[in-house]
Formats: structure tokens, sequence, C-alpha cells
């Protein structure tokens, strides 16, 4: 993990849940890490936590099923980090049911999160590691 001291992450999903613990292990192995979440205001509790660890963690509010709010997240990351170096593709949503059952509200919400909203995530995150240069960087998909 050493050489990814000082690199910069991207978390979505990084309120509760293994969300909550992938931002805390980067962060206490040094990475500046940006949580991503609709409830930013447990991102800012993990902060808190983590004040005096190696990395530091930034707290940004957004609904990975809004473009809109993916736009403005990367665009944040740009003008105050200046680069991407990981991406963790964590937000997503699961409603159980039968296919013959479903609700079409349900399955849309569902594609909205896991499927485009990953692959806007994503597509962000390689137009700036591209950018900028970044040639080894890491773009994982929690399933």
């Amino acid at each position: 993990m050493e050489r990814w001291s000082g690199r910069v992450a991207l978390v979505t999903g990084a309120s509760v849940g293994i969300g909550a613990a992938i931002v805390r292990e980067l962060v206490k192995n040094g990475l500046i890490v940006v949580g991503l979440a609709r409830r930013a205001e447990l991102v800012e509790e993990i902060s808190a936590e983590l004040k005096g660890a190696p990395g530091k963690l930034h707290a940004l509010k957004g609904d990975v099923s809004k473009e809109e709010d993916i736009l403005a997240a990367f665009d944040w990351i740009k003008k105050n980090l200046g680069r991407i170096d990981v991406l963790v593709n964590n937000a997503a949503v699961l409603h159980i049911s039968m296919l013959t059952e479903g609700e079409t509200s349900h399955w849309k919400q569902i594609f909205d999160l896991n499927v485009i909203g990953l692959s806007i995530c994503t597509r962000e995150a390689f137009k700036l590691m591209k950018e900028k240069g970044v040639d080894d960087g890491h773009i994982i998909h929690i399933n």
C-alpha cells in the first residue's frame, strides 16, 4: 500500500457498510480519499474519527444515480485535488423480487444506480486519469 500513499481515491457509497470500511482502510494507509454519499454527514463523522491518520478524507454529498451529482463530484476532485488514481464503485441498491412480480420502479432504480451510475463514474475516472497521465490507476467495482 505504500506506493498509494498520497494518491487520490474516490469511493462511492462511502457512508456505511463496505464503503465506510474501505474509506477507513484507505485513509489509514495514507490515501487522500473522497467519500461520495447521499448522507455526507456520516462520511464527515468518519473523517473526524480518522483525525491524525496518515491520509485525509473529504466528504462529498451526491447521489450516484444522478449524472449531475457524479459530474459535480469529478469537477470538485479535478479543481481541488487535481487528479484521481483509484475509483471504488461501491454505491448500489438491491430490491429482491421475482421477475414475474417485480416493480418497474425498483428495476429502474437498480439500473440507474448499479449500472448507469457505475458506468458514468468509470468513464469520468478514466477520462481524468488519462488527462493527468495516470497510467497505473485502478478502477474497482464492488458487486
